[in-house]
């Protein structure tokens, strides 16, 4: 009995504790800006905070030095005005801050051991802050900070290593800094454990990026806007001498880019992502890029003087996009060694021409494809056998083509095909015919047609899970269009439609989520609708003068049931604790 008591005993201390620290938890809510509770990731045991104070014009700090006992795993002080303010060390002195966020504000002075006493600080972020190169000697003293965001600020040199000396950052922003200069040595004290860098629209030269040397545990490296003084180019070798083992990932998007000499990715043998999009490069590209072995993702999105795809040497590609490039011609091998690699294909708003016939041979390579988006270019029709060997395809989009279609369009992915598109494609009717054969469609996406007149038929024998007909100029829907639809979410967004009659016919399955947003119900004249569930059921009806939520129209006035799989209550493990504990303590007190 008396180590039962004991037990008790702990327990309501335990309770006791943990009360007491969700007490000094919500007096800080209460207390300045606003706050959530949060599970701390690191340590269970003990209560966590986020507290936003962004945006509240604050002139100094808020006090947080009487809650040293709770954890603060992110506080937001971003846009505020502290222009007058000289950051100390006494503003964070015994407060546990796991994330700091000062974006958007102007500081008098950060003095050099400012964040020092914010012991368990990981993430700073002081973007958009006017910091200069001779306002970061506090780098010095934030010995745990793994990640820092030094973006939108006047850094015009970093030529001190001391000042990251010990450091442990991984992560590091310095973009749009764009007169910032870096010294060769200066990064490289960060080897032991940098793994991001990224450097967008600094104006740094890519031919010139010798501060990278050394750093061996580098995954990615990101210079969107940068530029290239030397012919626009990006030289021979120019990384081969850098010891950029482990870079994963390269972003030299944007960079007025006209020429990659062939051998300008030498060194990067384990390059996996590359981006090279909105530059001016040509079809030689493709000479410089299939030297890399471990390629898997190529972006040369808008870049227009791409006009062909001849051969693309990488065997390992798994995504290749060229949205917005002016290829009209694909030859008959172009994708012959990726093929059992490709699975995502982006040529969407090409040049590909009407007569698209060259297609099928190109296609017949590509066995692995999952994802195909051939739309917005000139075809008019897809010629027989160009899906034949595309048995995995998945998801095809052939949105803003004008085309016929025929019964055997889809040959060869009737029974993979998942998800369709035919946007914007001027439709009167649905190519009823050609999707007769999609034997396992779930995912119909045609907005922006013009079907007007949804009728009995309209649908034959589809079924899908999925329907999106937004802005189709729909004002009519015959009562008996959906009674093939089986727990379906349908999306009318933006029609005419005035008269929701069809939903007095239906069984209560037939939708799982309803929209209607900006259409012209009127609910006045609704006949009366049977029970219908629905997860979600969006938009507004009038009512004589006044708009009423269908979804309150419905449960108020025709007693239907919606219910949602979003909202379902949890008890917390705090109160099933004290459930159990005050059980057990009854239960022996009066035995």
């Amino acid at each position: 009995m008396a180590g039962l008591t004991k037990l008790v005993v702990s327990l309501f201390s335990y309770l006791l504790m943990l009360n007491q620290r969700l007490a000094t938890s919500s007096e800080l809510c209460k207390s300045i800006c606003s706050c959530v509770i949060v599970k701390n990731t690191n340590n269970l045991s003990t209560e966590a905070i986020e507290v936003n104070c962004q945006g509240n014009g604050l002139e100094t700090f808020p006090n947080l030095t009487e809650y040293k006992d709770v954890v603060i795993k992110r506080l937001d002080l971003g846009n505020n005005s502290f222009s007058k303010l000289r950051v100390s060390p006494d503003f964070f002195d015994g407060a546990v801050i796991q994330e700091l966020n000062l974006d958007n504000n102007l500081f008098s002075k950060i003095e050099n051991n400012a964040f020092s006493n914010i012991k368990e600080l990981k993430k700073l972020t002081l973007s958009n802050c006017g910091l200069g190169s001779a306002d970061l000697t506090f780098l010095r003293n934030i010995p745990k900070v793994s990640y820092l965001s030094l973006r939108s600020n006047r850094i015009q040199e970093l030529k001190d290593s001391s000042g990251f000396e010990g450091s442990p950052i991984e992560e590091l922003d310095l973009s749009y800094n764009p007169s910032i200069i870096i010294h060769i040595e200066v990064l490289k004290v960060l080897a032991p454990t940098l793994t991001h860098l990224r450097m967008d629209y600094t104006n740094v030269d890519i031919s010139n990026v010798q501060f990278l040397d050394g750093l061996g545990k580098l995954k990615l490296f990101s210079m969107e806007g940068a530029r290239s003084s030397k012919y626009n180019s990006i030289q021979q070798k120019a990384f081969y001498n850098l010891s950029l083992s482990s870079l994963e990932s390269l972003t030299l998007s944007k960079s007025g880019l006209k020429v990659v000499f062939r051998k300008a990715f030498d060194g990067l043998d384990g390059l996996k992502y590359l981006d090279l999009s909105g530059n001016e490069l040509n079809n030689q590209v493709f000479g410089a890029t299939g030297t890399i072995p471990s390629l898997e993702v190529l972006k040369l999105s808008y870049n227009p003087s791409i006009q062909s795809i001849l051969k693309i040497p990488n065997r390992s590609l798994t995504e290749l996009h060229m949205e917005g490039t002016g290829v009209n011609l694909i030859s008959y091998d172009a994708f012959r060694l990726i093929g059992d690699s490709l699975v995502t294909l982006n040529l969407r708003s090409c040049q590909l021409p009407p007569e698209g016939m060259f297609l099928v041979d190109a296609f017949r390579a590509l066995r692995s494809l999952r994802k195909l988006d051939i739309s917005y270019n000139y075809l008019k029709e897809i010629f027989n056998e160009t899906f034949d060997e595309m048995n995995k395809l998945e998801e095809l989009d052939l949105s803003g083509n004008i085309m016929k279609f025929s019964k055997t369009d889809f040959s060869g992915i009737e029974e993979s095909l998942k998800t369709l598109k035919l946007q914007n494609m001027t439709l009167t009717v649905l190519p009823l015919e050609a999707l007769a054969s999609l034997e396992n469609l779930e995912e119909l996406d045609a907005p922006f047609n013009n079907f007007t007149n949804i009728s009995k038929n309209f649908f034959g024998s589809l079924s899908v899970k999925k329907l999106n007909l937004t802005s189709c100029n729909i004002s009519e829907i015959h009562v008996e269009a959906f009674a093939r639809f089986n727990k379906t979410n349908v999306i009318l967004d933006d029609n005419n439609i005035t008269s929701i009659d069809f939903l007095s016919f239906l069984s209560h399955n037939t939708f799982r989520t309803l929209t209607m947003r900006n259409n012209k119900i009127n609910c006045s004249t609704l006949n009366q609708v049977h029970m219908v569930v629905f997860e979600n059921l969006e938009g507004h009806c009038v009512i004589g003068n006044h708009s009423k939520q269908l979804s309150v129209y419905f449960t108020e006035q025709l007693n239907m049931r919606a219910i949602s799989s979003c909202c379902k209550t949890e008890w917390s493990h705090l109160v099933i604790f004290t459930i159990v504990a005050i059980r057990i303590f009854r239960e022996r007190v009066f035995l």
